[in-house]
């Protein structure tokens, strides 16, 4: 930590010493070492270093005294003092008149101050001030845990270390969102845009730091970022300026990183904070969708209250399944800061955005690969309930790109807390959707009247052997010859028993299509030109469909 040359004259030590030139300046030059050292210069000068000498080998030579003071204020050093009474007894007024035509601290010291006096008052100076400046930065760091352990915002935080700086500070996350203490911090965020991309930025060499900064209007502008995490990603960054270039020391340094330092605790504490709510969130949603609900049960209403729920009107449940979440999370998960961890307080954003847009109140919670969603639902309509999900689909497909859900929609008729009862539903035509249609696809409770009544069917003893002598001889021939023999006859049956139809539809030729069917006639025993025998293969993979058995 240097301190200025005005701070050095001022030391007793100096009060017989003289100052011949750069007066004026010194309360600018810094010096942050002190050397004794005679010609040649070469490069053993330093910046911000205050050069003393005897002059000796230039007594005589007032032209090699010259050129010594000059390589000296070249190499970058603050001032420069020359002790006369052995070698050099008078500056020449060549030397004062350089010094003062180049604003360079010249300073005449007499001889019988002894260098090594004079370097040992400076650094002890120099030390006691450094060891100031360290101790000012341990306490700001302990200020900013403090701030951050006693729950003060971040822009608290952000105005603490700006009043030790002497300059401004924006942060920005992960999700470009601005904390700031000044008004208008935008002009900041701007500024430094407009300088990158208009200027080469220079980088600092520090790797740890991981920061830019560039010179701007007489002091520095810098760019801070704040990573985590073994993958080291970037929860957000800082936008700096120092008004004066000057006040960029190492001390400052330290306090920009004890600033970095306490805003990554805080992020993890407001992201622990979150995560709490959203589990307990979760875990009341989830409360609600697996067992039945009093509805004069006080302490459930209070605590929907708390979350910011209102159970007096008629929810619509909704259940969604993706058999490929997981795996693209992981893969996404690169690209932005989530994993299938903490993932649902993005998907959560996602769906409520799709409930504003309908207007309607939304609860939600996610159980493994399972989202449950309650959506309000006053009245029939089933066409907004469409497009909430029309909206939801595309905006985790943006999320997550390639991730499919399949959805089963409940019922609102069931009135005002029947979470349960609506949430079995909507598992009930999930369940349905999944095995008769695939993945991707939606169905509603209202349009499984048909494959309730075969669940029930196949619920039967009797019903179940039926079915398993019907198609056990098309399932195992299905396992030996790899041949879709219940998928041909469906299409068979769709089209109404036309074979060319059919055969389109499968991508088959005509001839393998018919051989097909004579090969399940030949198996099942049963005719297709029948339609009783139809009706009992229909019925019997209707059944079996099912997943009963």
């Amino acid at each position: 930590m240097s301190i200025s040359v005005q701070e050095i004259v001022n030391l007793p030590i100096f009060n017989t010493a003289r100052v011949l030139s750069g007066i004026e300046y010194l309360d600018e030059r810094h010096v942050d070492w002190v050397s004794a050292m005679e010609a040649p210069v070469e490069n053993f000068v330093r910046t911000k270093e205050l050069v003393t000498t005897t002059g000796m080998g230039c007594e005589e030579r007032p032209d090699l005294l010259f050129e010594f003071v000059k390589d000296v204020y070249e190499s970058g050093a603050s001032a420069i003092g020359i002790a006369l009474g052995r070698y050099i007894f008078d500056i020449p007024d060549e030397i004062i008149n350089f010094a003062k035509a180049h604003q360079f601290v010249l300073i005449e010291v007499p001889w019988d101050l002894r260098f090594a006096d004079l370097q040992r008052k400076v650094m002890e100076e120099i030390n006691r001030r450094q060891e100031w400046y360290f101790e000012k930065a341990r306490q700001l760091q302990k200020q900013l845990m403090d701030y951050v352990i006693t729950g003060k915002n971040l822009v608290e935080i952000l105005h603490l270390v700006e009043r030790e700086i002497n300059g401004e500070i924006i942060f920005i996350d992960s999700k470009n969102r601005m904390k700031a203490n000044r008004k208008e911090p935008q002009k900041l965020l701007q500024l430094w845009k407009e300088l990158e991309q208009s200027t080469q930025v220079d980088l600092d060499e520090s790797v740890f730091r991981h920061l830019q900064k560039y010179p701007y209007n007489g002091g520095i502008l810098m760019k801070k970022e704040i990573t985590s995490g073994p993958q080291h990603s970037v929860q957000g960054f800082f936008i700096l300026y120092f008004f004066d270039e000057q006040l960029l020391t190492p001390i400052a340094y330290q306090m920009v990183e004890s600033l970095t330092a306490a805003t990554a605790l805080w992020i993890s504490k407001e992201d622990a904070i979150v995560q709490t709510e959203l589990r307990l969130r979760n875990e009341f949603i989830w409360g609600l969708a697996k067992k039945p609900q009093d509805t004069t049960d006080e302490n459930l209403r209070s605590r929907a209250r708390l979350f910011g729920y209102q159970l007096d009107v008629p929810y619509l449940c909704i259940v969604g399944y993706s058999e490929n979440l997981e795996t693209l999370s992981h893969l996404a998960s690169g690209k932005i800061d989530y994993n299938v961890k903490n993932i649902m307080y993005y998907i959560e954003e996602e769906v409520r955005y799709a409930a504003s847009a309908v207007d309607k109140q939304v609860a939600f919670t996610l159980d493994q690969d399972l989202l449950i969603i309650y959506l309000e639902s006053i009245t029939e309509e089933q066409g907004t309930v469409h497009h909430f999900l029309d909206l939801v689909d595309k905006r985790l497909h943006a999320l997550i790109p390639g991730v499919i859900f399949s959805w089963g929609i409940g019922m609102h008729r069931d009135g005002v807390m029947q979470f349960h009862e609506s949430f079995k539903k909507a598992q009930l035509a999930l369940d349905m959707s999944m095995k008769q249609k695939g993945r991707g696809e939606r169905v509603s409770f209202d349009d499984t009247q048909l494959n309730r009544l075969l669940v029930h069917f196949a619920n039967d003893k009797e019903v179940q052997e039926i079915t398993m002598a019907t198609l056990k001889p098309l399932v195992d021939y299905e396992e030996k010859r790899e041949m879709e023999l219940i998928d041909t006859f469906i299409a068979y049956d769709n089209q109404n028993g036309n074979v060319s139809q059919a055969a389109r539809v499968l991508n088959l030729h005509r001839q393998s299509l018919l051989y097909r069917l004579r090969k399940i006639e030949s198996l099942t025993n049963l005719s297709l030109d029948n339609p009783d025998d139809v009706f009992l293969l229909n019925i019997s993979i209707k059944v079996w469909q099912t997943g009963v058995m």
